[in-house]
């Protein structure tokens, strides 16, 4: 039987490289870039990774013990996202018909100006910028949109500088005006994805996604009732007065086999804001859109674009978490009390597999600062899922090291289509509740991301302005975040997801009861 994360099927668009008995293997490519990764800072740590036969199983420990030294040392953090994003490019290929190319090679040689220009105005009239957050059935503004983050920060949702972020925006209101504004959106379809957010506030949008009517139906639906500018690739020039049926049959394109031609799309497009970078798929192929991805905002950077790169980072990954999150989850996990008392032998039964703490190790960095070091990874989302934020992470610190904005906050685990149509998860994010953490509508989510994404591109103090200095490169990430809790936790996410699941099974209210009302619900039809 074949394993799911090796082919041998002809390659097309964007590929894991070829080996030399004619297989594309995720696991070996995935092992690879990451071994080079950090070669240059623990050789040792390479060969260990390259050596771990039990990879499915034991990744986080290497990519949390990456995290640890890109902790100690600026320069280790840096060098660990360079060299990382140099073995992804030097890899990964592009295929088509018979020809395969490395990937860089094929953005040059393969852009041609094949795809055209759709323009879309929203029937909506602009209220003035206000901002409204949906949540749970209402949409939140002033003073009770202040009580609910002040809640979120009590309760160790959000991070302080979150809801700060959303404070700052709310006393600028005219940020929220976006009418002089052009975002570049990768996988504009994405359901946590900005889109609805920006589409709302009179945003111009570049929106790329895969070409499937059900997919432009729903976004072009959501553009109808909304103020904004919508611009969609296009194969063949599009009639002054077009049906948005018409439109949807014809408009988008392939971000993994049209890659080359969308990169020249771009090019067309003066002066954006931001490029985002918001499209998922399952498995194998979330790695491959995430390199396809980067080989746009790269190739249009090399063309000499200004605009910031904006991520949304996983709160299910591995972080180096501020001094103070860190101790809020150890004074958690040494105040449960009873309930510790029965945890803490299932614990040592199951050598830390269940109710193990959440974040155990800390780490001095060369200037005397210090991080908890918080290891979200889950396994059942696999090393593919993991690479493929890496990557992201990866470019938005070396975006912000060469003198670029860059938007990369942590998003929290939100229930989304994906996540519904998957029982496991579901059952485990139902339940999730019983142990701190809060799963989001994608609307909530959406919207809260939109903000902070504002906030990144309007002011001057934000982490995502070069120009702001950091102890650490990776306070990128620490600024801003939204975890769901998950940072400040008593219990390590992995040790309890199982038991989550189980008591989410028992309790999971209906899918209709968690969707609040929302922009425009978008769902990810992938």
């Amino acid at each position: 039987m074949q394993n799911a994360n090796t082919s041998t099927e002809p390659a097309t668009g964007v590929s894991f490289p070829e080996s030399t008995e004619g297989k594309r293997s995720s696991t070996d490519a995935g092992k690879q870039i990451l071994a080079e990764a950090v070669r240059r800072i623990d050789a040792q740590a390479a060969e260990a990774l390259l050596a771990e036969r039990n990879w499915r199983q034991r990744y986080p420990a290497h990519l949390v013990h990456q995290e640890k030294l890109a902790a100690r040392e600026a320069a280790a953090a840096t060098n660990i996202a360079a060299d990382g994003l140099k073995a992804v490019h030097n890899n990964f290929e592009f295929a088509r018909d018979d020809m395969v190319l490395p990937l860089g090679q094929a953005m040059d040689e393969l852009a041609e100006p094949r795809l055209r220009t759709a323009m879309v105005r929203g029937k909506l009239q602009f209220a003035g910028p206000r901002l409204q957050i949906p949540y749970r059935g209402e949409r939140l503004s002033g003073d009770k949109l202040l009580r609910q983050l002040d809640q979120w920060s009590h309760r160790g949702i959000i991070e302080p500088s979150h809801a700060e972020a959303i404070r700052t925006v709310m006393r600028n209101t005219e940020w929220l005006d976006l009418s002089e504004r052009t975002f570049i959106l990768l996988g504009a379809a994405a359901e946590i994805g900005p889109l609805a957010f920006l589409a709302a506030h009179r945003a111009n949008i570049v929106a790329a996604d895969v070409g499937r009517p059900q997919v432009w139906a729903r976004v072009l639906e959501l553009v109808a009732r909304s103020p904004c500018v919508l611009h969609v690739p296009v194969r063949e020039p599009c009639r002054t007065e077009i049906s948005d049926n018409e439109l949807a049959q014809r408009a988008g394109a392939d971000l993994l086999r049209e890659t080359p031609e969308l990169g020249a799309w771009l090019e067309s497009f003066e002066n954006p804001a931001a490029v985002g970078c918001y499209a998922y798929l399952d498995g194998k192929d979330h790695v491959r859109v995430s390199v396809a991805m980067d080989a746009l905002v790269q190739r249009l950077h090399a063309k000499g674009s200004r605009a910031a790169f904006a991520y949304l980072a996983s709160a299910t990954d591995a972080f180096a978490v501020p001094e103070e999150a860190a101790r809020c989850a150890h004074e958690r996990y040494g105040g449960r009390g009873l309930l510790g008392l029965w945890q803490s032998p299932v614990r040592w039964m199951t050598r830390e597999r269940l109710y193990a703490p959440n974040i155990p190790d800390w780490v001095t960095t060369e200037t005397g600062q210090r991080y908890g070091m918080y290891d979200g990874l889950v396994v059942r989302q696999g090393p593919n899922y993991a690479l493929a934020k890496r990557i992201q992470k990866w470019r938005a610190l070396m975006a912000r090291t060469t003198g670029h904005r860059a938007s990369a906050n942590v998003a929290p685990a939100s229930m989304t289509g994906s996540v519904i149509s998957n029982r496991a998860f579901a059952a485990a994010y139902a339940g999730a509740r019983h142990y701190g953490a809060e799963i989001f509508a994608p609307e909530t989510t959406n919207a809260l991301m939109g903000v902070l994404l504002v906030h990144d591109l309007c002011s001057e103090s934000s982490v995502a302005n070069p120009d702001t200095p950091l102890s650490n490169p990776l306070e990128l990430f620490m600024s801003g975040a939204n975890h769901g809790g998950l940072w400040r936790s008593p219990l390590q996410i992995r040790s309890v997801l199982d038991v989550a699941a189980v008591r989410g099974l028992l309790s999971r209210p209906s899918a209709s009861r968690q969707r609040p009302a929302s922009y425009g619900r978008l769902q990810r039809a992938r």
